[in-house]
């Protein structure tokens, strides 16, 4: 079992006012879980590695300084809202599903985030070029791809939390001729998962 409190305020530089932030985020995602189908129910007893240390890893790959981040298909705000707590970047969160837009509204009232949402589909979503797109569990990296193709621009960035299937979906990104995988990162909480980073040749 790992030790995510200790990773979080270590690895991470966490506070205990940020820590006092994710266990606002845990105890009203396990408050709405009741409610709403936002995490699997056999996570449930294990969020703080599962869900909330996996997302955090993130943070070591974004910029230190500001930008704008578009989290796609953030449903229980996995991992946007945790980036959003970890850091002070610009964090849009894409939700179509009108109750779990209201479970992302809630936290973000609560922990008092500068989080924006939108309640859209990903496809219908105002251009906002960011520098930075996120997503866990949402989408097959070619669909991603082709559904935030309006967002995309030379210097676009792509991190992407992926399991065990990652390699499969690699094999089917070679329509996208400008794009390239620049690193994959292991995962800390996850034998078979990985960060995989993204980006259009133009901006290498």
């Amino acid at each position: 079992m790992i030790d995510s409190f200790s990773l979080l305020k270590n690895k991470y530089n966490v506070s205990r006012e940020t820590l006092s932030q994710l266990k606002t985020y845990h105890d009203l995602l396990i408050k709405w879980q009741k409610r709403l189908n936002l995490i699997s129910p056999k996570t449930i007893e294990n969020i703080w590695e599962r869900h909330i240390l996996d997302c955090a890893q993130l943070y070591s790959f974004l910029p230190n300084g500001p930008c704008c981040i578009l989290d796609v298909g953030s449903g229980a705000g996995l991992p946007g809202i945790i980036v959003s707590i970890l850091t002070d970047h610009r964090v849009h969160l894409v939700e179509s599903d009108q109750r779990k837009c209201a479970f992302l509204r809630t936290v973000i009232s609560r922990i008092k985030l500068n989080t924006i949402i939108h309640e859209t589909r990903m496809e219908e979503m105002q251009t906002l070029a960011p520098d930075i797109i996120i997503a866990r569990a949402f989408a097959p990296i070619p669909r991603l791809l082709k559904l935030t193709e309006k967002q995309h621009h030379p210097e676009l960035r792509f991190l992407l939390l992926k399991g065990r299937d990652v390699n499969s979906e690699l094999i089917n990104i070679n329509t996208w001729k400008k794009l390239r995988v620049t690193n994959k990162y292991a995962s800390i909480t996850s034998e078979d998962g990985c960060v995989l980073e993204l980006q259009f040749k133009d901006a290498l």
